[in-house]
């Protein structure tokens, strides 16, 4: 589900005819491991955007480097809300119209791999695809992208831990821990994969009561392969206690977010006053049906 968090770019000539890249960054968006440094100057955040702006300019054949891309990020780093993908696919799109180009979804997607594998490993693609597409999708793999129709979207709201992650680093643990424990990981990922389905049945049927018992199965796999923090579990417990349908970690965990699905905005403001008490920072998001510009 793509929501109304967003990353804009500008580009403009580069005055030393190579790829420039700044972000506009604010700190409290930026992982504490980040904080020893501004965000316009930290490499891990800037590269893939470099890798971004440059890959577009050789698909489009223009040898002129001469592009400064500058950022303006209004999604938590590190928090699985897909602030990389969000900027990355921004910027492809952005370097293309400066270059007199439009590109179409699927070679916006293609190229976004390339920032994103510096950045994640071996990324799904999910990440760019929603911001891509915008709206809700069901993503199985890149090739099979579909959109949902819904008349009600869900009410949802989106609650900060504080503690941000790398998610490279996490997927490389976790995927560690699966070759130990093949048998147990490949149990839990077969169920969270059949969850797809039967989610994409609960939103187009508008049966919020399944999804959320939906998405609480969900977090609890999570949990058990061990992609959950005691910090996430107490939010999603609050969140639940509070009056939510259902609530899970969000990304690739070990810190960042929750979201918890409400019942209506006055369920959502009840919800989000207990969250903040226990000491997350609340982000009341809606969906965002437009995608990439």
């Amino acid at each position: 589900m793509a929501v109304n968090l967003y990353s804009k770019i500008e580009v403009s000539p580069s005055k030393s005819g190579e790829i420039e890249v700044t972000a506009d960054i604010p700190l409290h968006l930026v992982s504490d491991a980040d904080k020893s440094s501004s965000a316009s100057e930290n490499q891990e955040l800037l590269e893939p955007l470099r890798l971004a702006a440059s890959a577009t300019l050789d698909h489009l054949a223009v040898r002129d480097r001469s592009v400064h891309v500058d950022a303006n990020c209004q999604i938590p780093i590190g928090a699985g809300l897909g602030s990389s993908a969000s900027t990355t696919v921004a910027t492809i799109s952005a370097v293309a119209k400066s270059a007199g180009a439009r590109l179409d979804r699927e070679e916006i997607f293609k190229l976004a791999f390339i920032p994103e594998n510096y950045l994640h490993g071996q990324p799904s693609g999910v990440d760019q695809a929603t911001c891509i597409y915008g709206g809700i999708i069901q993503f199985k793999k890149p090739s099979k992208i579909n959109p949902i129709s819904v008349k009600r979207p869900p009410t949802i709201l989106v609650c900060d831990s504080g503690a941000h992650r790398s998610t490279k680093a996490l997927v490389g643990s976790v995927v560690k821990r699966s070759r130990e424990q093949t048998d147990r990981f490949q149990t839990h990922l077969d169920e969270i994969t059949a969850m797809s389905n039967a989610v994409t049945k609960a939103l187009q049927s508008e049966d919020y009561n399944e999804l959320g018992s939906l998405i609480d199965r969900n977090h609890e796999l999570l949990r058990q392969i061990d992609v959950s923090t005691p910090a996430l579990d107490r939010l999603v417990a609050e969140a639940r206690r509070a009056g939510a349908l259902g609530a899970k970690l969000t990304g690739a965990g070990g810190g960042g977010c929750i979201i918890a699905l409400c019942d209506d905005n006055k369920a959502r403001s009840n919800i989000a006053r207990k969250l903040r008490k226990a000491g997350g920072t609340i982000y009341n998001v809606s969906l965002d049906l437009e995608g990439v510009d």
